[in-house]
């Protein structure tokens, strides 16, 4: 019994004394702290409040300068804008010479430069690059990220070296926060400042965050007051490209030695907001270990900038703590050393549990924010791993395949290559993967609908973070537009190289005969004996076959001019009336001996957008056919031609149809190749111009055909859609 209260008594003793050793320390550090608080206190604040108030003062500072440099590069902009406003053109000499007068290395740290991006409409692409190409760069070409209603090309970058020659030629506006920031410049006639972006400028080292200033340029002496005007008559931009580390760098370096400051895009402050970061840790302005911290929002430009800024190592050590450190410290320096002890034997294993569950978290959320950016990014992204197998796929590529996860992982996605391609693919991506050397490749992949899709597929291979092999990472874009295109140039070169050469062929008749007259006449104007009326008749025929032909070659000359011109807009696209077309036609018509037996009736004619030139050259091209081919072949059968139109929605419709014989089927795609009649033994027309009705049409995205007509001759029938 004594042994078992003797047991009892020490485990009560030792469960005392072990609660004891955390709390006594407490209870001393309460006491002391008791008794030299009120004093301590009152120097605490004193001290805190002269910290604050130094704080205050830094962080007006820092968002005062950052005001002020963005009203000061604006005002360089509206210089930029006011050379174009004052002059008719400004070309690139002249640009180049305005910058450097502003010295912008010297008077404005951390700008970039300041460039000029100009609107080229779709139609106009070619000639842009061409004339570009003829100033001296031949190598220029535009490049954008999307198709937009318009393309935009940086034409002006100065200093035009080093990084900015990336950006020449780069289409802006088909980037989504530059176009933002474009339109909002471009609709209020006011400085507009872009989100975050990472500029072409930037190279693979010592990536910054960046973001771009435009002010919109109008056409002179137009008027954009209101929001349509400012559409209708912008010419481009001018803007400045700003890397942010750059930017800030000379704001003031001692004023960053005593703050931490951060820049966020927006009213959102998050890893993928964040643009700069004077330590260069992220969210340490958020610890709980900052001192002093503070949140601004800065509107600049119609844009908002979120800045945090709290107080740095330097900033504290300022405090003047002195008085209520010597209070502190003789009043609680030995219980903090105990206290210390005994909360570091305590609390060692629970912090260590702290440590892992935070790690474990944050290894988690980093998973979480690559998964994320990998499924948000526009790209299909792939991750294979030591056996060459895949083992994960984003979202965009399951989204593309109309696959599950489970369905494509190991080699379940090869299942969706085009056969033709496997073979070539699959020996492609081992030996690249056997090298461990990065590849490009190109195949065709089955998209959820069925279709086969040109893919560009990039590899890389990924290490762990002991360096050692881990697999490979690929990203995937789909190409088939670009093959299209590729397509559609290759098969246009062939055919203006099958145009010379027919028209070399049909040129080559007229010119000789013309040679052969020629050097006869020649002759016979030579011969001593004095002409005789038989000589002289043969005189008159030979002119008249010269006439002739030389009128032939002129018609031939004149449509081979129609069909190279008859892709390119010869005035503005707008709808236009065809009544009055119509009206036109009929006058020049009454002179030709063939429109003075054929009834041509017209209907009802809606609009079409085209310019007038060639909606003119279109109407005549069709009906001068059907007069000259399309006649019956009963001559007591009077001649017919119908003219009706029809619109639907933004596509207008017309059908020209006679009574003649009517083309078979097997030869109504034949007729619109050039130099093509289907009755060789006429000599009237140059067998060109319903292959120049096609070149207009087809120009402008539109459809023209050949059916039976109602009247069982030919019916001529085109589609034209609405150009925006």
């Amino acid at each position: 019994m004594t042994r078992k209260n003797s047991a009892v008594n020490s485990s009560s003793d030792l469960h005392f004394f072990k609660h004891a050793g955390v709390f006594i320390p407490v209870i001393i550090l309460a006491v002391s702290l008791f008794l030299t608080y009120s004093v301590w206190y009152s120097a605490k604040q004193e001290a805190q409040h002269k910290l604050q108030h130094e704080f205050d003062f830094q962080v007006y500072e820092i968002t005062t300068r950052i005001k002020h440099r963005m009203d000061t590069y604006e005002q360089v902009l509206r210089g930029a804008r006011g050379l174009f406003t004052a002059s008719k053109s400004v070309d690139r000499d002249e640009f180049k010479k305005y910058i450097e007068t502003l010295h912008l290395t010297d008077k404005y740290p951390g700008i970039q430069g300041v460039g000029f991006s100009l609107i080229v409409p779709k139609t106009q692409e070619k000639q842009h690059i061409a004339q570009i190409q003829k100033d001296g760069f031949p190598n220029y070409k535009m490049r954008r990220e999307s198709e937009q209603e318009f393309y935009t090309s940086i034409i002006y970058l100065e200093p035009f070296a080093g990084r900015n020659l990336r950006a020449f030629g780069y289409d802006m506006y088909s980037e989504p926060i530059r176009r933002v920031a474009l339109q909002r410049a471009r609709d209020f006639n006011q400085a507009a400042i872009s989100g975050k972006v990472k500029l072409v400028q930037e190279t693979k080292t010592h990536v910054q965050a960046g973001f771009l200033m435009y002010l919109p340029v109008y056409k002179n002496n137009l008027p954009h007051d209101t929001l349509a005007e400012r559409r209708e008559n912008i010419v481009g931009w001018v803007y400045e490209p700003f890397r942010i580390d750059d930017f800030m760098e000379g704001l003031s370096t001692f004023l960053l030695k005593k703050i931490n400051l951060e820049v966020y895009d927006g009213n959102t402050m998050s890893d993928l907001s964040r643009m700069f970061d004077s330590d260069r840790t992220p969210n340490s302005c958020h610890s709980s270990n900052t001192l002093l911290q503070n949140i601004q929002q800065i509107e600049m430009s119609g844009h908002l900038w979120t800045v945090s800024i709290c107080s740095t190592a330097l900033l504290e050590a300022s405090e003047d703590n002195q008085k209520a450190q010597v209070i502190a410290i003789s009043g609680i320096f030995l219980t903090l050393l105990l206290t210390l002890m005994s909360w570091e034997l305590l609390t060692s294993r629970t912090r260590a549990l702290v440590l892992a569950t935070k790690m474990t978290r944050e290894l988690s959320e980093s998973e979480a924010r690559f998964r994320m950016m990998a499924d948000s990014a526009p790209v299909l992204i792939w991750v294979a791993g030591l056996d060459k197998g895949c083992i994960w796929f984003n979202k965009v590529w399951l989204v593309f395949t109309g696959k599950t996860l489970e369905q494509e992982l190991n080699n379940g996605w090869a299942e969706g290559v085009h056969p033709d391609d496997f073979q070539r693919c699959l020996q492609y991506y081992v030996s690249h993967f056997e090298l461990q050397k990065s590849f490009n490749m190109e195949y065709r992949l089955r998209r959820y609908d069925g279709e086969y899709r040109w893919i560009l597929d990039s590899g890389v291979p990924r290490f762990d973070t002991q360096g050692a092999f881990a697999g490979f990472i690929g990203s995937c874009i789909d190409i088939s537009e670009f093959k299209n295109t590729q397509a559609a140039l290759q098969s246009s070169n062939a055919a203006l190289t099958r145009f010379a050469k027919v028209s070399a062929h049909h040129l080559s008749e007229p010119t000789r005969r013309l040679r052969s007259y020629s050097q006869h006449l020649a002759k016979l104007l030579s011969s001593p004996q004095p002409l005789m009326n038989d000589v002289e008749q043969e005189i008159k025929n030979c002119l008249g076959y010269l006439q002739k032909d030389a009128q032939k070659l002129h018609s031939m000359v004149h449509d081979i001019q129609l069909y190279l011109a008859a892709a390119e807009p010869r005035g503005a696209l707008q709808l236009e009336s065809v009544e009055s077309i119509m009206e036109q036609i009929h006058k020049h018509l009454l002179s030709t001996p063939n429109a003075l037996k054929v009834e041509i009736v017209t209907k009802n004619l809606p609009v079409i957008c085209l310019d007038r030139p060639r909606l003119l050259d279109l109407f005549y091209l069709i009906i001068d056919n059907a007069l000259q081919y399309g006649l019956p072949i009963n001559a007591n059968t009077t001649a017919k031609i119908i003219i009706n139109g029809e619109r639907s929605g933004k596509v207008s419709r017309y059908t020209i149809s006679d009574n003649g014989t009517g083309i078979a089927v097997e030869y109504r795609e034949r007729v619109f190749e050039i130099f093509e009649r289907l009755n060789h033994n006429s000599t009237s027309g140059s067998g060109i111009g319903l292959a120049i009705a096609r070149r207009i049409v087809e120009s402008c995205s539109g459809k023209i055909w050949i059916e039976s007509s109602v009247m069982s001759g030919t019916a001529v029938i085109f589609e034209l859609p609405d150009r925006d």
